[in-house]
C-alpha cells in the first residue's frame, strides 16, 4: 500500500499480505507498531469524516487487538484501512468473476440468520472475522458492475442445527465441504432459495410492438433469450393467476414519491403540487409478475429436466431465462413556463393547490390482443383537478400551471442463471438420491410442476410476434444489454424483490412440507448429536 503524506513510523518484524478491492485497500500486519514522530498539519474535511467512521467501526476491545484506521490522500478520496487481524470483506469471498457463487451465498444467508435472522443487509457492507468466520458490518466495499447487492437472510425456523460452528475461511473454496455444512444446518428449501437468489439480470427497452406480444406472452413463461422461444411454463391454473403489480416508483420528490395511490383500476395516482414537480425529470414505475419467485424455484429445481427432454448443451444454460419486471419511464418533454392569467388556481409565491398525475393501468397477461395494443401504443398518463381522475386537464390548464408533459418508455428485465447455479442444484438433487431429469425435487419442495413446452405449444399469439433481437432498442448508455452485460444488477434489482410475496410462498412451502423435511434430515441430525 502507498501512504501519502504519512508521518514516520516503524514497523518491526512485519509480514504483509494485500486484499484489494475497488475501493479499499487492506493490510495485514503481524508485528510492532512504532510511531517515531507526529507531525503537526492542519485538520481537514477528512478528519471529521475519520473520528466519525473511528467511532462507528471500531468494535473489537481486546488488548491483543489493534484496528488502525486511516484514509489516503488521493483525488478520488478512497478509503484506506489498515487492520490487525484485518477482517475480509464478503465481497471479495462470495463472487467469482463478478458472479456470486449459489452455495456460498446460500451458506452466507445461514450466517446472517444466526446473527440477524429475517434482516437484508448489503453485502458491501458486510466482513468477515477470520478467526471465528462470523460475519460482521464494517464500511462498504464497492461490488464491480453492480450499485449494491442484498445478502437475504432466512427465516430464524429455517435451521436444523444451531451449533453448527461457521466454517474456516480455508474451505470457501471447496464447495463439496460447503455444501456438507449446508445439508447439516438448513432445511432443503433454503437451499434452494439460495441458489435460485444467484441470479443475473439484463433491462431492454421495447418498442410498441415487442411490448404488446412480449409482456403479455412471456409471462410465466422460461423461454431461450436471443429467440425468445418458450421452452417451459407454468402449470395453466397458476398462469390464470399471474398478473402485474406495481412494487416500487422512483421519484427524485419525495412529497410526490410519498403522494402515491394505487387506485381500484390498476391506474397510479399522485398528488402534486405543482411548484415541486418541476424539479423532476423522470419518473420510473416498477411492476413484478405476482408468479415470479414461484416460477424461479420451480425453474431451478426442473431445469436439467427442460435441459434434458430438449436436447440443450451445457454452454446454452444460461441463454434461458424468464421475464421478470415491466418498468415505465416518464421522462419530462418540457417544463411549461408557469403563468398566473386565465387560470382559477392560485399560482406564485402563495402556492397552487394540489393537482393529480394518473399512470394508465397496466394491462394483465390474461387481457386480449386488442387491449394491449391499445396500451402499448396510446398515451399511459394524464393531469387531472379532480382526484378521481374523471376529467382530463386542458392543455391550456396544463400550460398555465407549469406542468411538464412526458414521454414515456417500456422496458422489461429478464433473469436467467449461471452454469454454476445449475451444478448448484444437481447436487441438491444427488444429496437426495434424485434422479436431476425429473420433477422429484420440486415435488418435494411443494413447487409447481411446469410444463416442457415443444416446438407445436408455443403460444398461438407468439406466432405472429416478431423476435425482440431484430426490433427492439437496447440501451447501451445507461443501462445493461442483452450482448454485453447479461450478469449485471440493474439498479440493484437482486430481486427477491418482493419480501412479503417471498416471505408467504415459503412459508406455504414450509407448512406443506414441514413433516416430509424433518424426515428427510432425521438421519444428518442425528449424525450431528
Amino acid at each position: 500500500m502507498a501512504y501519502e503524506g504519512w508521518s514516520n513510523t516503524t514497523i518491526s518484524g512485519g509480514q504483509f499480505s494485500n486484499v484489494h478491492g475497488s475501493q479499499t485497500n487492506i493490510t495485514h500486519v503481524h508485528g510492532n507498531l512504532v510511531q517515531a514522530q507526529q507531525i503537526r498539519r492542519e485538520l481537514t474535511k477528512w478528519d471529521d469524516t475519520f473520528i466519525q467512521d473511528f467511532n462507528r467501526f471500531t468494535h473489537i476491545r481486546s488488548p491483543r487487538v489493534a484496528q488502525l484506521f486511516g484514509y489516503s490522500d488521493n483525488q478520488n478520496g478512497s478509503l484506506a484501512l489498515i487492520f490487525y487481524n484485518a477482517w475480509i470483506p464478503l465481497s471479495h469471498v462470495i463472487f467469482k468473476n463478478n458472479i456470486l457463487s449459489p452455495l456460498l451465498y446460500a451458506y452466507f444467508g445461514h450466517q446472517l440468520t444466526l446473527w440477524k435472522p429475517d434482516e437484508d443487509i448489503d453485502i458491501g457492507d458486510l466482513w468477515i472475522d477470520p478467526r471465528s468466520g462470523e460475519l460482521h458490518l464494517g464500511p462498504h466495499v464497492q461490488i464491480p458492475l453492480y450499485k449494491s447487492w442484498m445478502l437475504l437472510s432466512y427465516p430464524s425456523n429455517s435451521m436444523l442445527n444451531r451449533q453448527l460452528p461457521p466454517l474456516s475461511i480455508q474451505t470457501y473454496s471447496d464447495m463439496g465441504t460447503t455444501f456438507d455444512y449446508l445439508t447439516r444446518a438448513v432445511h432443503t428449501v433454503h437451499i434452494i432459495l439460495g441458489i435460485a437468489r444467484c441470479d443475473m439480470t439484463f433491462w431492454q427497452e421495447l418498442i410498441d410492438e415487442d411490448a404488446e406480444s412480449i409482456l403479455q406472452t412471456l409471462s410465466g413463461t422460461i423461454f431461450h433469450e436471443p429467440s425468445q422461444k418458450i421452452t417451459a411454463r407454468m402449470p395453466v391454473e397458476v398462469r390464470d393467476r399471474t398478473y402485474y403489480y406495481l412494487f416500487r416508483a422512483d421519484i427524485s420528490s419525495d412529497a410526490i414519491r410519498e403522494s402515491l395511490d394505487v387506485m381500484e383500476d390498476g391506474s397510479v395516482q399522485f398528488t402534486v403540487m405543482p411548484m415541486d414537480i418541476q424539479s423532476v425529470e423522470e419518473i420510473t414505475l416498477r411492476y413484478l409478475l405476482s408468479s415470479f419467485a414461484e416460477l424461479a424455484y420451480s425453474w431451478i429445481t426442473q431445469a436439467h429436466r427442460v435441459f434434458t427432454q430438449h436436447r440443450i448443451d451445457e454452454d446454452e444454460w444460461d441463454e434461458y431465462g424468464m421475464l421478470a419486471e415491466l418498468t415505465l419511464i416518464f421522462k419530462c418533454k418540457r417544463q411549461h413556463p408557469m403563468l398566473q392569467e386565465n387560470t382559477s388556481i392560485t399560482s406564485g409565491s402563495s402556492g397552487a393547490g394540489p393537482v393529480y398525475l394518473f399512470i394508465q393501468p397496466v394491462p394483465q397477461p390474461s387481457d386480449d390482443n386488442e387491449v394491449w395494443r391499445f396500451w402499448a401504443e396510446g398515451t399511459k398518463y394524464f393531469w387531472s383537478s379532480d382526484p378521481s381522475g374523471k376529467e382530463e386537464m386542458s392543455e391550456a390548464m396544463q400550460l398555465s400551471l407549469g406542468l411538464p408533459s412526458f414521454t414515456s418508455e417500456i422496458g422489461t428485465l429478464y433473469d436467467s442463471w449461471d452454469q454454476s447455479a445449475y451444478e448448484a442444484i444437481k447436487m441438491v438433487h444427488h444429496h437426495h438420491h434424485f434422479d436431476s431429469s425429473t420433477t422429484d425435487l420440486a415435488s418435494m419442495a411443494g413447487l409447481p410442476i411446469l410444463e416442457v413446452v415443444g416446438d407445436d405449444d408455443q403460444f398461438e399469439t407468439w406466432e405472429d410476434s416478431t423476435e425482440i433481437t431484430s426490433t427492439s432498442v437496447s440501451r447501451e448508455s445507461d443501462g445493461p444489454t442483452l450482448d454485453t452485460c447479461r450478469d449485471e444488477e440493474y439498479d440493484n434489482v437482486q430481486r427477491w424483490f418482493c419480501v412479503e410475496e417471498d416471505s408467504s410462498m415459503l412459508k406455504e412451502m414450509e407448512e406443506e412440507n414441514e413433516v416430509e423435511m424433518e424426515l428427510m434430515h432425521v438421519d444428518e441430525e442425528s449424525d450431528i448429536k
